[in-house]
């Protein structure tokens, strides 16, 4: 895979994230104006178990998938490819199967003992079957990010937003009128049926893509039981990596609304302080990160590629050059929130006031979207082990601040162990990432420059804004003009002070051969 299909891979999850995203604040927004932010709490609540399994399940498989798929491809042995893919769905459908009867058995300990919340019942009980559908899905994604085919997975999940907002905004009116737990239960529903669609629209492309490869070459041959053998010894690190960091993040998350309890807020309060926090500002502070998300994505299958043809230069690369537009990302969007908290807050959810818990998580921002990159790269190099440990770090760090300073300063105390963790979590990996590869810090592109942009746009951002407030257009208007023109000003700075380079830019997406 060469340098445009590798950047053009990235770029096409990039704009299906984006369609996702915009889909999901637009699901996010309904939700949250339908329920508030105590419901937000409670469907909140249910999501560290959600991901505990499904993370545990599926993210050991998919990264295999890919990363085998990938170099298969590389020695055109084409013949492996599906058979791969099968006994990757096997697995994890297998396994799917066994962990979905096993948290039936034992949905009241879950939702009595662990959530302490029964009005999660329904919830979880409508989760429970969406655990298969996703594991198989998880083995098709792999399959397609392998070989560098990112269009069917961006097809699905746009479907599966789209399947899952029509079905809520369709329903709402009667689970709403029932009970909070069961409007709570109206967005599982959809969330389950979302997750169906998007299986059901990678296997219709899966099965037309394998009419074609059915008549290639034979060559390179590997029986089943050593694919076995390699997923399970690939995916097993990797599922073992998310479980651990899982189950941090589901303690993490439990007891955050414990923790404000504690402080002195009642239930309700705590519950609604928790959903503000976890439903409507951090998705917020996270969707930039869809830029980064793909990165890591498209990141593992292309090292694993470039790593089996030996072409150590292309590693670096590529490696180079997605750490500095994770930190260009992270510089841009943490002005952003740092100087429009308010704005953005209210521009989105009207009844909640967010503006100041989005102040405080954009300090987050560039070592969030630096972590996600950086944990591609660390996948796609082998070292599995080493970002569990870093990860581990991380977790105690924030789990420890959860503990001590929630009770005395709320919310804010949390949001300074999320910036603190994760700040020598990116520290840590990044020096594995150089120790393993040899590859040179980059200190101006990368920090000294960016920094620079970030800077100018902290001090013109309301100054931009003001500009746009003589068109006398609503507070949600002017605020999408003024961030637009903070970035298009922001871009035009990085090609001014030679942080991007306009060939190379052309170059890599194609565009100037």
């Amino acid at each position: 895979m060469g340098k445009k299909s590798f950047v053009g891979s990235t770029i096409v999850l990039m704009l299906a994230g984006f369609v996702v995203k915009i889909l999901g604040f637009v699901y996010r927004i309904y939700l949250s104006n339908l329920i508030g932010a105590e419901g937000m709490g409670l469907f909140q609540l249910i999501s560290p178990i959600y991901s505990l399994v499904i993370l545990t399940l599926t993210s050991g498989v998919s990264i295999a998938v890919s990363k085998m798929v990938a170099e298969e491809m590389a020695k055109n042995h084409f013949v492996n490819l599906r058979r791969i893919t099968s006994c990757a769905l096997f697995i994890v459908l297998s396994s799917g199967v066994v962990v979905s009867v096993f948290m039936y058995l034992f949905i009241d300990p879950i939702v009595n003992v662990i959530l302490k919340d029964p009005r999660t019942y329904y919830s979880m009980l409508l989760l429970i079957p969406c655990i298969p559908v996703v594991a198989a899905a998880s083995a098709l994604k792999g399959y397609f990010y392998g070989i560098q085919e990112v269009v069917p997975t961006a097809f699905s999940q746009i479907a599966e937003q789209v399947v899952r907002i029509t079905l809520v905004i369709t329903m709402a009116g009667y689970f709403l009128n029932i009970g909070l737990e069961f409007a709570c239960a109206l967005a599982t529903i959809g969330m389950a049926v979302g997750e169906i669609s998007n299986l059901l629209v990678l296997l219709v492309i899966y099965k037309f893509k394998k009419k074609k490869e059915d008549r290639t070459s034979k060559r390179g041959f590997i029986r089943k039981r050593y694919i076995v053998r390699d997923l399970t010894k690939i995916s097993i690190p990797i599922s073992f990596n998310r479980f651990i960091t899982s189950i941090m993040a589901a303690i993490e998350m439990i007891l955050i609304p414990r923790m404000l309890l504690a402080g002195g807020l009642n239930y309700q309060n705590s519950m609604e302080e928790f959903g503000k926090l976890t439903g409507m500002a951090m998705p917020l502070i996270f969707f930039p990160s869809l830029v980064t998300s793909s990165l890591a994505t498209t990141l593992v299958p292309a090292i694993s590629e470039a790593m089996s043809l030996k072409n150590y230069k292309t590693v670096n690369y590529r490696m180079s050059k997605s750490i500095q537009l994770s930190l260009i990302l992270g510089f841009i969007f943490t002005s952003i929130f740092i100087v429009f908290p308010g704005e953005i807050g209210d521009m989105l959810y009207r009844k909640e006031k967010i503006g100041d818990i989005l102040y405080l998580l954009s300090f987050t921002s560039i070592f969030v979207y630096l972590q996600q990159t950086l944990l591609g790269i660390m996948n796609g190099l082998g070292k599995q082990g080493i970002s569990l440990r870093n990860s581990m770090v991380g977790y105690v760090i924030r789990i420890a601040f959860v503990v001590y300073l929630i009770p005395v300063y709320g919310i804010k105390g949390y949001i300074i162990g999320m910036v603190v963790s994760s700040a020598i979590v990116s520290a840590m990996n990044m020096g594995t990432v150089v120790k393993t590869t040899g590859m040179a810090l980059d200190i101006r592109n990368w920090l000294l420059r960016p920094g620079i942009v970030g800077l100018i746009m902290f001090v013109i951002g309301r100054y931009v804004f003001y500009f746009f407030t003589i068109f006398n257009q609503s507070a949600a208007v002017t605020t999408l003009l003024a961030i637009f023109g903070n970035v298009l000003i922001a871009l035009i700075l990085l090609f001014v002070f030679g942080v991007l380079d306009r060939k190379e830019t052309l170059k890599l997406i194609g565009i100037n051969k």
